[in-house]
């Protein structure tokens, strides 16, 4: 109850600044984060807790989803106020604000390993050993860790053949490869397009890969007050069991920044 009563009086010292804020998403399924669901409706994580801390600010929220780079041209040019699921880099900074209190989740990623397999394969931390020793694959164009992109990069054996999630899971199976690279979320996600998925296929006991925090980042055209005043309401909404609920909501638990990572 006074942890309660603290949270409410904290809110309550907010900045009562009556405000709109348009936020822009890309146009793409990016669930469990930002997607439109069954119903039509747009929902995931990122929308539902951008909703929640707007909520209590008492703004007006409102979303656009464009093609990426549009999204990204848009907050460049102050067309909206800020643009969701964006990782922070110098070109960036230059023209919008990533607020250390502002990153909605991090990129994490795991391995996964056929059922069958689990006696026999482990996990490394040196991912290098990893490597060298087992047939190692990620879908093009998924983003790992600066770790992996760096192997890649220097030529180390990791397979990035150009096929969905759900493609890599059924070549896992088939032992194209002995280890595969995904979220967290992965697995449950390509259940609905493999039967018996979680039956044939498990992650790999101790691999959980951090990667690049990703922002709510505002734009340097909107007044800087925005961005501030949100990163303090979203400060006091991850005190709340709501927040917790959230996340489990769209199983996203592993993937919240930890203390050291809002940065």
């Amino acid at each position: 109850m006074r942890i309660a009563i603290l949270v409410l009086c904290a809110l309550l010292s907010l900045p009562a600044r009556a405000s709109t804020l348009l936020v822009a998403l890309e146009e793409a399924n990016n669930a469990p984060f930002e997607f439109v669901d069954s119903n039509g409706q747009l929902t995931g994580f990122h929308v539902e807790l951008i909703r929640a801390v707007s909520s209590r600010l008492g703004w007006t929220l409102e979303f656009e989803r464009y093609p990426w780079k549009r999204a990204i041209l848009a907050l460049e040019l102050g067309e909206v106020q800020a643009v969701s699921f964006v990782a922070k880099n110098p070109e960036r900074e230059a023209f919008a604000l990533f607020l250390p209190g502002n990153p909605l989740h991090v990129s994490r990623n795991t391995l996964y390993i056929k059922r069958s397999r689990a006696g026999e394969i482990h996990y490394l931390p040196d991912l290098e050993q990893m490597a060298r020793r087992w047939r190692l694959a990620s879908p093009s164009g998924y983003y790992i860790s600066e770790e992996v992109n760096a192997m890649i990069a220097n030529g180390m054996p990791i397979a990035q053949p150009t096929v969905t999630q759900s493609h890599l899971f059924s070549m896992l199976i088939a032992e194209r490869y002995d280890a595969i690279f995904g979220f967290p979320y992965s697995l449950s996600s390509a259940s609905a397009n493999i039967p018996n998925l979680d039956q044939q296929v498990q992650r790999l006991d101790g691999a959980l890969i951090s990667g690049a925090s990703m922002y709510l980042a505002f734009s340097r055209a909107a007044p800087a007050q925005l961005a501030e005043d949100f990163a303090k309401a979203y400060q006091l909404f991850r005190q709340d069991p709501a927040y917790a609920a959230l996340a489990q909501r769209f199983e996203v638990t592993e993937l919240l920044p930890k203390p050291g990572e809002f940065k």
